[in-house]
């Protein structure tokens, strides 16, 4: 149950942090900072995948 609650807490953060750089994008049209969005949404897929199958 714990291991649940971190993971879903680190999913929280990830989606922080992408709403945060999204904001940042509309003015900054950087490579690397659609890179770092891209990984970030990976990241973010991964974990919802893996909560997912922990409640089922």
């Amino acid at each position: 149950m714990k291991e649940l609650k971190e993971l879903i807490k680190k999913h929280k953060k990830l989606e922080v942090e992408i709403k945060h750089l999204t904001k940042l994008r509309l003015n900054d049209r950087a490579f690397s900072s659609w890179e770092k969005l891209r990984k970030l949404k990976k990241e973010k897929l991964k974990l919802k995948e893996i909560v997912s199958k922990f409640k089922k």
